[in-house]
C-alpha cells in the first residue's frame, strides 16, 4: 500500500462513519444509497492505494477500483429517483451498473476487438434507456435526464471507439455520470445554500477530472497530481454533510411550529395566526370563528388499538379536516385529540355551516390498515367578538362549547 494514500483513506472511512451514523437515525431510501456510493468510493480508493503495477493483478485491482466508482456514481444517481418502487429501482442500478461493468472490464482485460466495445455500447445504451422509459412509466426530469444522460454517454463512447481508444470511454463514462449527479443534486434541493451548492460545484468538479484526465494519454506531462484529482471528491463529501446539517436545522424550525404527526400547525403557531386574525377583524369589522373540536371515544381507540393505530387515526382525521376548510382557514392540532379552526365568517350561520361540513368529513368510518373504525366529533364554536375581544377569552368560550356539544349537541355555539 502507498503511504501518501493513507490520510485519503482514513478521511473516507470518517466520511463512511458519519453516513453511517446520520442513516441509522434517519432510515431514508436516499440516504441509504449515500452510504453505500461513499463505501464504494472508499473501495476505490483502497484498491487505487494498492502498489501493483504489473501484469494481471494489477489489470484486475485497476478494474475492480474502477468499476467500484462507476457503482458508486449510479448509487448517488439512483438516489434521486423519486417515482420508482425499490425494485424497479434496484433494477434500473442493475442495468446501468452491469452496463458499465462489461464496458470498463473489456476495455481494462484489453480486448482487442472493436465490435465487442460497439456490442457493449449498443447494448448498455438501449438498455439503459429501456429500463427508465419501462421501470419509471411516467417522464419525469429525471428519466429526461437519465435519458439524455444514456445516450450523451453511447455518443460519446461510440466517438472514442472509432478513433482507437476505447478505454476512455471509462473516462466519457465517469464524467457524464457525475454531471448528471449535480443536474439531479440540484433538482432535487433546489436552494441557494452552501451545501447544495458546494455538492452541485463538487459533482461537476469532480465529472471534469476525466475529461482533464484523458490528456495523459495525448500529452504524459499534463497528467494531474492525486490531490487535485481528490479535490472534488472532498467538496461533495462537505456539500453532503452541510446539506444533512440545513436539512435538520430546517427541520427543527418547521417543528418548532408545526405538529409532526399530522403536519399542523402546533399550538404555538396557532396562537399566532388566531392573533392575526384578530388583528384582520378588528380593521376590516368583520367576525371570526374559533372552533374547537374534539374526537370521540379516542380514549377507547389508544386502550383498544394501540398508540400506533391511534396515531394512524388522527392523521386520517386530520386529512379529512383539511379537505373542509379554505385555504385562508387555519386548522391546527391544539391538543392530543384536539384540534382547532380559526375561519372570518359573515355571521354564526357561516360557522354552524363549517361545524357541519366537519362533522360530515368524519360520518365515514375511517379505514385504517384495513380495520374500520367509527368515531365522531364534538365542536365548540366561539365567535369574536361576540364571545370575547382576546385571544384567551375565545378559546376559553370555545372549550366550554366544546364540553357543552359533547353532553348535547354535536356543535355548538356559546
Amino acid at each position: 500500500m502507498n503511504p501518501k494514500s493513507l490520510p485519503g483513506l482514513i478521511g473516507l472511512t470518517i466520511l463512511v462513519i458519519v453516513f453511517w451514523s446520520v442513516s441509522r437515525r434517519d432510515t431514508n431510501d436516499r440516504l441509504r444509497l449515500w452510504l453505500i456510493a461513499w463505501i464504494l468510493v472508499l473501495v476505490h480508493a483502497f484498491a487505487q492505494s494498492m502498489e501493483v503495477r504489473a501484469g494481471l493483478w494489477h489489470q484486475l485491482i485497476y478494474a475492480f477500483s474502477v468499476n467500484a466508482l462507476e457503482l458508486a456514481s449510479i448509487a448517488f444517481l439512483i438516489s434521486f429517483s423519486e417515482f420508482a418502487t425499490d425494485r424497479r429501482r434496484s433494477m434500473l442500478a442493475v442495468g446501468l451498473g452491469l452496463s458499465a461493468v462489461a464496458y470498463t472490464s473489456a476495455t481494462i482485460m484489453q480486448v482487442a476487438t472493436p465490435g465487442v466495445y460497439y456490442g457493449l455500447g449498443a447494448l448498455a445504451i438501449s438498455g439503459a434507456v429501456l429500463l427508465v422509459w419501462y421501470f419509471f412509466g411516467k417522464r419525469t426530469f429525471y428519466t429526461a435526464g437519465v435519458f439524455a444522460g444514456c445516450l450523451g454517454i453511447g455518443y460519446a463512447v461510440i466517438w472514442v471507439i472509432a478513433h482507437g481508444k476505447p478505454e476512455l470511454g471509462d473516462d466519457w463514462i465517469l464524467a457524464a455520470l457525475n454531471v448528471l449527479i449535480g443536474v439531479q443534486y440540484w433538482r432535487a434541493f433546489r436552494r441557494w445554500t452552501a451545501g447544495v451548492l458546494t455538492t452541485v460545484f463538487g459533482f461537476f468538479a469532480w465529472g471534469a477530472m476525466f475529461p482533464l484526465g484523458m490528456l495523459g494519454a495525448f500529452a504524459p506531462s499534463t497528467q494531474l497530481e492525486s490531490q487535485i484529482w481528490d479535490t472534488p471528491m472532498y467538496l461533495v463529501a462537505v456539500g453532503m454533510i452541510l446539506t444533512l446539517l440545513e436539512d435538520q436545522l430546517r427541520w427543527s424550525k418547521y417543528l418548532a411550529f408545526h405538529d409532526s404527526l399530522t403536519g399542523l400547525p402546533n399550538r404555538r403557531l396557532l396562537e399566532d395566526r388566531l392573533q392575526q386574525a384578530i388583528s384582520l377583524a378588528d380593521r376590516e369589522g368583520t367576525k371570526i370563528a374559533v372552533l374547537l373540536i374534539d374526537l370521540d371515544r379516542f380514549k377507547e381507540i389508544n386502550d383498544t388499538l394501540g398508540h400506533r393505530m391511534g396515531d394512524l387515526v388522527l392523521q386520517q382525521v386530520a386529512t379529512r379536516l383539511k379537505g373542509r376548510v379554505r385555504a385562508s382557514d387555519t386548522l391546527a392540532r391544539s391538543g392530543g385529540d384536539e384540534f382547532t379552526v380559526v375561519t372570518h365568517i359573515a355571521n354564526v350561520r357561516g360557522a354552524e355551516d363549517l361545524a357541519s361540513a366537519l362533522e360530515s368529513a368524519i360520518a365515514a368510518p375511517l379505514d385504517v390498515e384495513g380495520r374500520l373504525i367509527q368515531t365522531g366529533l364534538s365542536i365548540g364554536v366561539a365567535l369574536y367578538p361576540d364571545q370575547g375581544r382576546s385571544r384567551d377569552e375565545l378559546c376559553v368560550a370555545a372549550d366550554r362549547a366544546m364540553y357543552a356539544a359533547k353532553r348535547g349537541r354535536r356543535y355548538r355555539v356559546i
